[in-house]
């Protein structure tokens, strides 16, 4: 009896495994999609090539992340749009994760050694800003900076001057980043207070093309550790909240999961 249990088990097992890799094989990247895809993007998007290509649930229809967007494409590589994948049957937005995880791939890439920060590398939480010198809700966010800290929240910043290349606040982006100290620099300019106009190799322009891919309308735009976006200052004490919240909730849903 104990070896015919033992004989139904391993034939359910084997059921199991040949079940999930009938599912793999289904969701797979067909052979040739990939370089069509390529092709196709190549075209339209020269010197832009797809970061990763993966299968959609549609038949045919591939998730495409360039840079910090994410794309939609035929396996054929004739057909390309953009737009909100929606599960309905699950009622889950497919885009928006997709697109988190790219915007998070993109800033990776930049580096933290293009970036200015502010606070411990050991922090609870790390959030990524889009600052403009000359905006009054930056300079806001700005000030609660020992706040955000005590709040185990650190501050990496890029800049995106809203008046654009040539402006006066972009010329201020590039003093800050030539200044020998360089958060010294970014927190007198943000107080209103004169700096040198230096010159010097820059990622300004560099964090504004990113910025502009991302979808940044406005400063500060605020880049969480899970890759969503928020528009806007948003006060210390209600960021705090609003992370740790977030944190909590894909603890509980990772448990659920188990």
């Amino acid at each position: 009896m104990q070896r015919q249990k033992t004989t139904k088990g391993r034939g359910k097992i084997a059921a199991s495994v040949a079940a999930a890799v009938a599912l793999t094989m289904a969701i797979t990247v067909q052979a040739g999609d990939v370089e069509n895809i390529q092709k196709g993007l190549a075209k339209l998007l020269p010197g832009s090539p797809p970061d990763s290509i993966e299968p959609t649930p549609i038949k045919g229809l591939y998730q495409v992340m360039v840079g910090p967007q994410v794309l939609y494409m035929s396996g054929d590589g004739k057909y390309l749009l953009q737009g909100t994948l929606v599960d309905i049957p699950g009622k889950r937005n497919l885009t928006e994760p997709a697109e988190e995880k790219a915007k998070l791939a993109a800033i990776k890439r930049v580096g933290e050694d293009k970036m200015i920060s502010f606070g411990s590398k050991d922090a609870k939480h790390t959030i990524t800003v889009f600052t403009d010198i000359d905006c009054p809700y930056c300079a806001k966010l700005h000030k609660e900076m020992p706040k955000y800290n005590k709040a185990g929240i650190r501050v990496r910043y890029m800049f995106f001057p809203r008046a654009g290349v040539g402006s006066s606040s972009y010329e201020k982006a590039i003093a800050v980043w030539c200044a020998a100290d360089r958060k010294k620099a970014l927190t007198d300019a943000k107080a209103g207070k004169p700096i040198e106009m230096k010159k010097c190799d820059n990622p300004v322009l560099q964090h504004m093309k990113l910025g502009e891919a991302m979808g940044v309308r406005g400063t500060p735009a605020i880049v969480l550790d899970d890759g969503e976006m928020l528009p806007g200052y948003v006060p210390a004490s209600r960021l705090a909240a609003y992370l740790d919240k977030k944190g909590q909730n894909t603890k509980s849903t990772a448990n659920s999961m188990k």
